[in-house]
């Protein structure tokens, strides 16, 4: 994230260095430059998105036991779909009662809550498996994939491949391996004496 105030540019983050730099070279040589720049040191061009980086942290240490159950439900099983009249009761709560309690210990309200966790878990699936989307999609809890792509994209700002592409490990280890089982096997010989 570059804040760029003409004669003043800062930058945050652990490698806050490459934004600014690159957006120098931007202002100095030129939006191709820049771009051929940022692909030679395989960085992404200054101003790219946040969203795709922030965690989901739960806030537990709120105090309020009935909450912390709740939440604990709803890591358990994600997969299960959850409505505020299947949870009040849980809680053995009046729904309105539910939401107010809810807000107040977690800081978000509960659909709010299952979204981030379930993008989350999404999240983690696409980086760590190759799992179609569609199945994913069902595993965290949205049997609507089209609703599910929509709801990944407001919060990521990608779509679930385009996040998949970027940070799966998975997909990237599998490629590996086919790359190096598709190559003869090297012979190295050593002369005769």
């Amino acid at each position: 994230m570059v804040i760029d105030d003409v004669d003043i540019m800062t930058a945050a983050g652990i490698l806050a260095w490459v934004d600014p730099g690159l957006t120098l070279v931007d202002r100095m040589l030129g939006p191709s430059v820049m771009l051929h720049t940022a692909r030679f040191v395989l960085a992404d061009p200054p101003r790219r998105r946040q969203s795709l980086y922030p965690v989901f942290t739960p806030r537990l240490q709120h105090g309020d036991t009935d909450i912390r159950e709740v939440q604990a439900r709803l890591h358990a099983c994600r997969h299960e779909p959850h409505s505020v009249e299947h949870l009040a009761p849980t809680a053995a709560m009046h729904p309105r009662t539910f939401l107010r309690r809810f807000k107040e210990a977690t800081g978000v309200t509960v659909t709010e809550y299952i979204q981030a966790a379930c993008i989350a878990k999404a999240r983690e699936l696409l980086e760590l498996t190759n799992e179609p989307v569609a199945q994913i999609s069902r595993s965290v809890g949205y049997p609507d994939v089209s609703n599910f792509r929509r709801l990944f994209q407001r919060a990521t700002g990608v779509t679930p491949s385009e996040y998949r592409s970027r940070f799966g490990i998975a997909a990237r280890g599998s490629r590996q391996e086919d790359l190096s089982m598709g190559q003869p096997a090297r012979i190295r010989s050593t002369p005769s004496r």
